[in-house]
């Protein structure tokens, strides 16, 4: 389950298309500035998660010279989620340019826009918060950034790089969020926190796990072991360190507050699954309203796209999305 939910390259725009190579120096952090949430307001075509653009004004589109590397809001079943737009080693125009240059080109930075709503919704607006931690969280491990260099289109602008914008903080700054709180969360994931476990559990080497195909548990471990805790991945799982090791572990087996819970959801259908009972697969029927907890979705090996769920003490494969 990775931090990116999705990948819609915008191929038809213009910063597509000039593919400017670069590397990635930092990050800048928007807020689109207009009452709309969904991300298929700006990003499209539907993958069947998002949404469709009825009005046809995404930002997939030729002769529009504006874009970033990501987007972060809601599908259409109102989830937040963080969507890739552009590769992350190429240049875009998000920031707009200053006195001192732009941090579009050089220094070129990664760019992500927060779909902002009617700016009332608390509930909302740390979703996306959260959301943002944790992407920038990864971009920092992936490319080498230091958080200090995450700066906010504001300071962009403050600092002779970009265009006259006060995005997050015209967002932020109702709910008490700031810049310098966003870059001390994301320095406190990178440095990780110790917790304990709650109970006898297991630790995963990727997250997901995968009972029928190849196995990626790495070992049993005891209750109150203590671990490196690093990352929420915001559907159920954390990555944490142990022995020096990077690993996975299903939320619920730490003692640590305001982590994220599995998602579950009911069928509008019956729904063609197989049963899991040890390491063979039966095929059976999921009834139509029955409610199913995701444990995880299956990222490798033979059963590449499948989620792995329980329902009533029983588990099943089925193809994700299904």
């Amino acid at each position: 389950m990775a931090v990116i939910d999705g990948k819609i390259i915008l191929t038809k725009n213009d910063c597509y298309k000039e593919y400017q190579k670069m590397t990635p120096a930092g990050i800048v952090v928007h807020s689109t500035g207009a009452n709309n949430p969904y991300i298929k307001r700006y990003v499209q075509p539907d993958d069947g998660v998002i949404g469709k653009n009825i009005y046809n004004n995404d930002w997939n589109r030729s002769g529009l010279y504006v874009c970033v590397h990501a987007f972060i809001g809601y599908d259409k079943n109102d989830v937040v989620r963080c969507y890739q737009t552009l590769p992350f080693d190429i240049c875009c125009w998000g920031v707009g340019s200053g006195w001192n240059g732009s941090y579009n080109f050089n220094p070129a930075y990664i760019q992500f826009e927060m779909c902002e709503d009617d700016l009332s919704d608390k509930s909302y607006c740390k979703k996306v918060y959260d959301k943002a931690v944790t992407f920038c969280v990864w971009l920092c491990r992936k490319y080498g950034i230091s958080p200090d260099n995450i700066v906010s289109h504001k300071e962009a602008y403050d600092k002779g790089f970009g265009s006259g914008h006060v995005d997050p903080t015209n967002w932020w700054g109702k709910f008490g969020y700031t810049m310098d709180g966003f870059r001390a969360a994301v320095k406190s994931r990178l440095n990780g926190v110790n917790v304990k476990t709650k109970r006898r559990c297991r630790l995963y080497k990727a997250a997901y796990k995968d009972p029928v195909g190849d196995s990626v548990a790495y070992a049993k471990i005891k209750k109150n072991t203590v671990l490196k805790w690093l990352e929420d991945d915001m559907y159920g799982w954390s990555k944490v360190s142990y022995k020096n090791k990077t690993f996975y572990i299903i939320n619920s087996n730490l003692n640590k507050k305001g982590l994220s819970g599995l998602v579950s959801y009911s069928f509008i259908k019956d729904t063609s699954a197989y049963l899991v009972k040890g390491n063979k697969l039966t095929k059976t029927t999921i009834k139509k309203g029955t409610t199913v907890q995701v444990i995880c979705w299956i990222e490798a090996g033979k059963y590449k796209g499948y989620e792995y769920v329980k329902s009533g003490g029983k588990y099943y494969y089925l193809i994700r999305n299904s």
